[in-house]
């Protein structure tokens, strides 16, 4: 096959370059003009200039050479669509990294069950979960996923929520117990009144948290923009001062093909990916170990905390009572308690009951006092059960509870049994406590619990500040005296009365019972019960601000190496000019290196307080 003349193939080049300058390169024509018209000169705009150079000039060559001398008679139809390519190619792997990060994110995605089974007039109906509304009964099924936030009203079974809480052991839920949509019900059979369905649900709200985070920059992000601001029209100038002192040399030919590295091998792509790279990567293993960032801004913020401020009851500790002591006087009395502990909802009269032993006896009457106890009648005995003050009000005689919330009990006006309760410290707590000091930040317990009690807890887990009896009020104007003082506060709670303090703190963090009021303030929610989780995310804070400078380190040094070898300084040496094609390729290996430093946090260890968890590899 006899080759084409040489003038039908460069017509050929040229029409294969025309379809890859104004197709594959329209993003960057149309992203460049509306930079101009916002007066914004960026990346894109380096990649016009460049490439456009390139296959303007090209284009005279082939259908007007006669007005260039013969030396200066060059194609570059290759390296404007190289260079095209090399960039969409940087560009593809930046997006396949951003996919990468939120693998966690299209996970959850997942999670959510096309369809549903739901109780219409006492027949079960499978419908689409998207069409389930707030109050509708769901059916689960062993095996099945459950496809709404609910509680169960009917049933018991084993649900396994290790992808929203990380823990591999399934919890048993039964009636009055709630469940995550997106959970897996491993064994038994639950009927769930849906309490949040679609956007309203967890697994949403986590998605939609982890996509909003992705689009925005924090402060270093921000820096890093306006630096390119500049930076664009700095390289425009220098590319046009470098074929001035080529042209003054009488070397047109060298002039033009450096201009165009120059422009080409400076384009910032790596310098605009730096830090937004990071900032998706770290969101995303944030997410995968349990902690949602809703704003990028925070992953530089937790940095620079000096003060944790802690709510206690729900947060430092269990936030349910448990039974520590008990003292009994008539075993058999408990027969006439059981019956009515268990008409009782009230937290310690559930604490109560897991110590005693179950009754047969009937219940006849029962009578709530709201704060003080309640009074039953069991087979016609009269039970009289709650505080101290609540039984001598009755006529009772009982000494001192102590400090300690103390529940005593009954029947036919003669105690029968004292329990003392007390809302057991969280068991990691001590050491994450001694973590933070460890790392020079302060901690603090606020709560609006007994200042007696506040003031022993802080002295039990070595807290450097105390504040108990707070209102809401009161949490958020203390948080803004600390702040006032110099200190950047965190702030750690779960209840709607420390929305207030998490609002206005420096960085707020909900722990993972938290109420829906304060998962809505806190920039960070815990997904896990552990508040280990606290040192994970200062670990991976300060390891994601040291890879963005690391990112914005190779990629100023990138440019300061890459645009004097693209201007020419080697030729009076070697003889050579950098080829626009080979800066195109440079500039995109610099981008690939900066993505690739990036995803080392999908591979990080993040210390816990129990290891120095250092990078893997």
């Amino acid at each position: 096959m006899q080759p084409f003349p040489e003038k039908i193939n460069s017509y050929l080049i040229f029409a294969l370059a025309s379809v890859v300058q104004f197709y594959a390169g329209l993003d960057f024509y149309r992203s460049a003009f509306g930079g101009l018209k916002n007066r914004i000169a960026d990346m894109n705009l380096l990649v016009v200039l460049g490439t456009s150079a390139a296959y303007f000039y090209s284009t005279l060559v082939l259908f007007f050479p006669d007005i260039f001398p013969e030396k200066l008679r060059q194609f570059y139809f290759d390296g404007a669509a190289a260079i095209i390519t090399f960039v969409l190619l940087g560009r593809y792997l930046e997006l396949r990294a951003r996919n990468k990060a939120s693998d966690f994110m299209k996970k959850l995605i997942q999670l959510k069950p096309q369809k549903a089974t739901v109780i219409v007039d006492g027949r079960e109906v499978q419908v689409s979960a998207d069409s389930l509304v707030r109050g509708d009964l769901v059916v689960v099924r062993a095996g099945e996923k459950i496809p709404v936030d609910g509680v169960v009203v009917e049933g018991e079974g084993e649900v396994n929520q290790q992808v929203i809480t990380g823990e591999p052991i399934p919890v048993l839920k039964r009636e009055g117990d709630t469940v995550i949509g997106g959970t897996v019900l491993e064994n038994g059979y639950l009927i769930i009144r849906a309490t949040k369905t679609g956007r309203d649900t967890l697994v949403s709200q986590i998605i939609a948290l982890v996509s909003q985070a992705q689009e925005k920059k924090p402060p270093i992000g921000r820096l890093a923009d306006r630096i390119v601001a500049v930076f664009v029209p700095a390289i425009m100038v220098i590319s046009i001062v470098v074929f001035d002192i080529w042209y003054l040399l009488d070397r047109p030919d060298v002039a033009f093909v450096s201009a165009i590295s120059v422009l080409i091998i400076a384009c910032p792509c790596a310098l605009g990916i730096a830090t937004p790279i990071a900032v998706v990567s770290s969101v995303g293993r944030g997410a995968k170990e349990g902690i949602l960032i809703k704003e990028p801004s925070i992953v530089e913020k937790i940095n620079g905390i000096n003060l944790m401020v802690f709510d206690k009851t729900g947060t430092v500790t269990e936030g349910k009572p448990e039974v520590i002591k008990k003292l009994v006087y008539d075993e058999k009395g408990l027969e006439f308690l059981y019956p009515a502990l268990k008409k009782s909802n009230h937290p310690v009269s559930s604490a109560v009951l897991k110590t005693i032993p179950e009754s047969n006896k009937k219940l006849e009457r029962f009578e709530i006092f709201p704060g003080r106890g309640f009074k039953a009648v069991v087979e016609g005995r009269e039970v009289v059960a709650g505080s101290f003050q609540f039984l001598q009000e009755n006529g009772i005689k009982i000494g001192s509870e102590g400090q300690t919330t103390a529940f005593a009990v009954s029947v036919d006006r003669k105690v029968v049994a004292v329990f003392y309760l007390e809302d057991r410290v969280k068991p990691e707590v001590k050491g994450v406590f001694s973590y933070l000091k460890k790392k020079g930040i302060k901690t603090a317990i606020l709560s609006g619990d007994k200042k007696e009690y506040v003031e022993r807890l802080c002295r039990d887990l070595g807290a450097d500040m105390c504040f108990g009896q707070k209102l809401p009020e009161e949490k958020y104007r203390l948080v803004q005296s600390l702040q006032k003082e110099g200190y950047r506060v965190a702030f750690v709670g779960d209840g709607v009365n420390d929305a207030p303090a998490m609002a206005v703190s420096d960085v707020g963090i909900a722990v993972m019972q938290a109420t829906d009021v304060a998962k809505e303030t806190g920039d960070i929610i815990l997904l896990k019960k552990n508040l280990k989780l606290l040192i994970k995310a200062i670990t991976l804070s300060e390891k994601t601000l040291k890879i963005i400078k690391q990112n914005l380190f190779w990629a100023y040094f990138y440019n300061v190496i890459g645009i004097p070898v693209a201007g020419g300084i080697l030729y009076p040496i070697t003889g050579m000019v950098l080829n626009p094609v080979f800066a195109g390729i440079a500039m995109s290996v610099s981008s690939v290196t900066v993505v690739l430093n990036a995803l080392r946090l999908q591979f990080t260890r993040l210390e816990d307080g129990d290891d120095k968890g250092d990078f893997i590899g």
